[in-house]
């Protein structure tokens, strides 16, 4: 990497499925000095990518060209392919070459690692346990994704309280699925002795099922101790048919969780585990349940070992026991700012005290666990009410023909909002507007007129998906669903 210029703090941007020629490449890049970014291809025109390496100023890409050459086409919506092998970018001024893993067929005259061979001639830099290791892309669920960076010493802290609180052993193997570039998917598993088993082509299946199949398969021939799992494969193992072995722990996370999971207790594992954290901050708190009956939706549990938590109101003051908040956490491994202090974070996140502004709604129980609800940006205001989405989604979560459901404010010219919900049902299943609209109210069982409260508080609009859109860390890409829910309401009422 150094033979061709790579250096102290360039900005690397690295792709690739989960594969050990990731490992080498990020590791190198590391060596020399660089700061390796984690990215991934979803428009097909890349401009999502190409945003995304402008704000970081990003010199070097290395990827593989894809089956076909898929990634290469991507890249020729915002990179000049010179026929001399050399690169040019309007959309990434600072991009210096593009290295790919394997001669792509499209190109003639491309840079592999075949053709920089390492040299004894090289002499690597001193790597501080400060300086960064990488840059994370946040799950980009409620906007653009941030650009995160995390030194060397901050995750292996990160790393080992991650480990202790999931009661993960030294070689204990566990399964996940998700990328490497995924904070919570990161090798960091190398600090600790712990195997990692993945599936480079989970993300290629067609369907949930299909995912659900190979990762039971994974899990059974791995003889795998510990699993992550994420609600969309978690819903399809609980009504499906598929018959994995009893582990020790299934851990979910990445959002909101409701109790639904655990229903795993007993069936497929000794221990089900909620872990809550950011990308900014690592692992918060976390929640373990032996029997089904001790899981309550949205409960992270306590703060890990060297975290702290609060809850602040509008107004900047403390909230009391069971009152709502803004969930503030400062530790001693988060990160100290995005990247080129972007989104003005000293302004907008880091607050007195290094406390950090999550943007997520919660409140504090009596036991002292923490519950979190959502996004702050996702409440929805109604009568001068403040709500959050789990206020509907828990009651449409609970009916039989529902899969999944996503609330969402619509701006209303009577009141603040009206709520909205966008649900995906059960294959197989059909529930009509107004069979949900009374179920919900049914469940709330409101004392007073119902068709009061059915203009107010009970969902005005319905909107119906075949599958809710993901990020690429697998997350619920929320802000996406509500996007697609308004311009189908706005459709549909322009017709009526």
């Amino acid at each position: 990497m150094m033979k061709i210029g790579i250096t102290m703090k360039d900005v690397v941007a690295i792709h690739d499925d989960k594969s050990p020629a990731w490992l080498f490449y990020t590791f190198g890049a590391q060596m020399c000095g660089a700061w390796p970014l984690h990215f991934y291809f979803q428009r097909n025109d890349g401009s999502d990518v190409a945003a995304i390496l402008k704000r970081s100023g990003c010199k070097y890409i290395i990827t593989q060209p894809g089956d076909g050459d898929e990634y290469v086409e991507i890249m020729k919506y915002f990179i000049h392919f010179d026929k001399s092998g050399s690169v040019q970018s309007e959309d990434v001024p600072s991009l210096k070459h593009v290295l790919f893993f394997r001669k792509p067929q499209s190109l003639d005259h491309t840079v592999t690692f075949e053709d920089i061979l390492p040299s004894a001639e090289n002499e690597l830099p001193e790597i501080e346990p400060e300086d960064t290791a990488a840059i994370f892309c946040s799950s980009g669920s409620t906007g653009p994704p941030k650009l995160v960076p995390w030194s060397h010493i901050n995750l292996i802290v990160a790393t080992i309280s991650t480990f202790e609180a999931a009661e993960i052993n030294c070689g204990e193997p566990f399964f996940c699925d998700r990328t490497f570039g995924w904070f919570g998917g990161y090798p960091k598993e190398l600090f600790v002795g712990v195997p990692r088993v993945t599936n480079s082509t989970s993300f290629k299946e067609k369907s949930i099922s299909e995912i659900c199949k190979t990762t039971v398969q994974i899990i059974n021939e791995e003889n795998c101790e510990h699993v992550v799992l994420f609600s969309t494969t978690i819903a399809e193992l609980l009504i499906g048919n598929e018959r994995m072995k009893t582990v020790r722990t299934i851990l979910t996370g990445g959002g909101p969780i409701s109790s639904f999971g655990s229903q795993l207790v007993g069936r497929f594992c000794q221990k089900f585990i909620n872990m809550y954290g950011l990308t900014e901050i690592g692992n918060i708190s976390v929640n373990g349940v032996r029997l089904e009956k001790e899981m309550k939706s949205y409960d992270t549990g306590q703060p890990i070992p060297g975290v702290e938590v609060k809850l602040v109101d509008n107004e900047g003051r403390l909230c009391e026991v069971g009152n709502l908040g803004e969930v503030y956490v400062r530790n001693k491994s988060n990160t100290t700012g995005y990247l080129h202090e972007e989104q003005d974070w000293h302004k907008t996140n880091r607050m007195e005290g290094y406390w950090f502004k999550t943007g997520d709604a919660g409140y504090i129980s009596e036991d002292g666990n923490l519950f979190v609800a959502g996004r702050i940006s996702e409440s929805i205001m109604i009568e001068g009410k403040i709500l959050s989405p789990s206020h509907f989604e828990d009651i449409f979560m609970k009916h039989p023909c529902v899969e999944n459901a996503v609330a969402f404010g619509i701006p209303n010219d009577v009141f603040d909002e009206v709520a909205g919900v966008a649900l995906t049902l059960k294959e197989g299943k059909y529930a009509t507007i107004e069979d949900l609209r009374m179920f919900y109210i049914n469940a709330r069982n409101f004392n007073f007129d119902a068709s009061f409260y059915a203009s107010k508080f009970v969902p005005k609009e319905f909107v119906f998906f075949d599958n809710f859109p993901l990020t690429n860390s697998g997350k619920l890409a929320r802000r996406l669903v509500k996007e697609m829910s308004l311009i189908r309401i706005k459709s549909k009422n322009k017709k009526d």
